[in-house]
């Protein structure tokens, strides 16, 4: 099953600004509050802000019960530095018994949105995924299947990474101490986070859209040839105009070549827009918002990893004429 097109009411960006260089430019103390958030990890931090970002933009939670509202989210190596601080806390130093009870918590991976789903009331599920790269398109994709299997009636999809070592970086570029991608942009240090639900239901209250999406993840293992008709495929699940713009996220893999000629050859698309990949999971989240606030058009976001992953996502981007806002009902948690 592959969820319908989801409308995206709000969104969020928190990323470092260009001129960081290897300085500190996130204070938790002024972007989340002056107390509760110190020993938070620093991926879970931007996180907040970005999702506190997206609701205020307009993604609206507060018209939807909180066992309505579902997460899905997105780390690869985020939580590296405090992995890296347990270990060496247990086998080097003071031993399992001096582990913080503020953050031993997060050796689980999962928890990374538990400060969200508890400050915005997402009560319906919190789903974190961790697949090399492509793990923020597939975070859309299980949200919207959710949506549509009637688990939820709005989501927050977010992304998270935080100064993801170099030895997770599988044929990219090295993360940098700056956290910035090999292009450039400040993808692999920072958050993004997208509220989406159905298009009737933001029509119904009268919400800006800044834009559709819609996605669909594959695998083939390494080592296997790419079927012949998997994109082709992909693209007619997808509901994918013949024409459309092509934005691809991509490490410097066999299987990424693969996957960029047989994207060409499906769309009949001369030339792709290439963005390489980060070492974590943000590039894709940061260009998927920027698509969303490009011109009117269609365009293919296209991401892929030498591990045999790969995920589309559609977006349609155009003129928004807000219906009168309906009467709405307030849910409280």
């Amino acid at each position: 099953m592959i969820g319908a097109a989801l409308a995206v009411t709000g969104a969020g960006a928190v990323l470092p600004p260009p001129d960081a260089g290897g300085e500190e430019w996130f204070d938790h103390r002024e972007r989340l509050g002056p107390r509760g958030y110190k020993y938070l990890p620093a991926a879970a931090q931007y996180l907040l802000a970005a999702a506190r970002e997206a609701v205020e933009d307009g993604g609206r939670l507060d018209g939807v019960p909180c066992d309505r509202r579902g997460a899905a989210l997105a780390l690869n190596g985020g939580f590296a530095e405090l992995f890296d601080t347990m270990d060496r806390q247990v086998a080097v130093d003071d031993g399992a018994a001096a582990l913080s009870p503020a953050t031993a918590p997060y050796f689980a991976v999962s928890l990374l949105g538990s400060r969200p789903a508890a400050e915005l009331g997402l009560k319906g599920f919190a789903l974190t995924l961790a697949t090399p790269r492509v793990a923020a398109l597939e975070a859309l994709e299980a949200g919207s299947r959710a949506v549509a299997a009637g688990r939820c009636d709005v989501l927050l999809i977010g992304a998270a990474e935080h100064r993801v070592p170099g030895a997770l970086t599988g044929g990219c570029a090295p993360g940098p101490p700056d956290g910035r991608s090999p292009d450039g942009v400040e993808a692999e240090q920072g958050s993004v986070a997208l509220v989406l639900e159905p298009q009737a239901a933001a029509d119904a209250r009268g919400a800006r859209v800044h834009g559709t999406v819609r996605a669909r993840s594959l695998f083939v293992p390494p080592g296997r040839p790419l079927p012949g008709d998997l994109i082709a495929g992909a693209l007619e699940r997808l509901g994918a105009p013949p024409a459309l713009d092509v934005h691809c996220v991509l490490d410097d893999s066999e299987f990424s070549d693969r996957i960029a000629d047989a994207v060409a050859a499906a769309t009949g698309t001369g030339s792709l827009t290439t963005t390489p990949a980060g070492p974590g999971s943000l590039a894709p989240a940061v260009r998927l918002v920027r698509l969303l606030t490009g011109p009117p058009g269609a365009r293919l976001l296209v991401a892929a990893t030498r591990e045999g992953h790969a995920a589309l996502a559609l977006v349609r981007t155009g003129s928004d004429t807000p219906l009168p806002p309906q009467k709405r009902e307030i849910h409280s948690c």
